[in-house]
């Protein structure tokens, strides 16, 4: 007697139909994965920054710096943080003012002499983005005044100072409310009234997070 099979079995034992299921699935699973990478890839390129007026800006940057001094005499190694969180209001589209502080701190050591200092600065600033907040990347200028007191070990007596900070540079938005930001500044600062003058210019790297203020029906 003849057997006579409903469909032909492939060399690996399948029947088309299992292929067929099988082939489908896949399509459907890579259909899925494409449709997940576009809407990703769409979510990042139209994402921005709320920095139009009524909306608040939370955030921050930091620095840390490393020096090593030699010389014939003697040799010092120096080691520096810097840490200055903000809050700021958009009072007009791509204007922002508000608050900012700094902390600093720096260890010098030479020999066996370690000199320790900490710094503590407070004052106003005022910011302005140059694109549209549209833009997933913008530009920004940033002023800054501070004043604010800075003391050390070794019995030194503590000090008041100002300053006063220009500051320019990129930020890349992830979304709607969190930029990455990269900064050159330039900074001037003093002691008291016959005190020199101390100029620098330093590279900074912060963060802002953008909170829109809920609008009313």
């Amino acid at each position: 007697m003849k057997l006579i099979l409903p469909y032909k079995f492939f060399c690996d034992g399948s029947p088309p139909a299992v292929l067929l299921i099988t082939k489908l699935k896949k399509q459907i699973f890579m259909k899925k994965g494409y449709l997940i990478l576009t809407l990703g890839i769409l979510s990042f390129i139209s994402s921005f920054g709320q920095i139009t007026k009524n909306n608040w800006m939370v955030g921050g940057n930091g620095m840390i710096s490393f020096s090593n001094q030699t010389g014939s005499s003697a040799s010092a190694k120096g080691q520096y943080i810097t840490v200055s969180p903000n809050i700021g209001y958009f009072f007009i589209d791509k204007m922002a003012g508000g608050i900012r502080s700094k902390y600093g701190f720096s260890k010098v050591t030479s020999g066996p002499i370690v000199a320790k200092s900490s710094r503590f600065n407070i004052g106003p600033f005022v910011r302005y983005y140059f694109l549209d907040k549209a833009n997933r990347v913008n530009c920004f200028a940033d002023a800054a005044f501070q004043f604010g007191k800075s003391w050390g070990n070794n019995n030194a007596p503590s000090e008041n100072d100002q300053n006063f900070t220009i500051s320019a540079g990129p930020v890349i938005y992830f979304n709607s409310s969190v930029g990455l930001e990269f900064a050159i500044n330039y900074g001037m600062d003093r002691g008291k009234i016959d005190d020199p003058k101390v100029n620098t210019l330093f590279f900074t790297l912060g963060f802002q997070i953008h909170l829109e203020k809920e609008r009313n029906n």
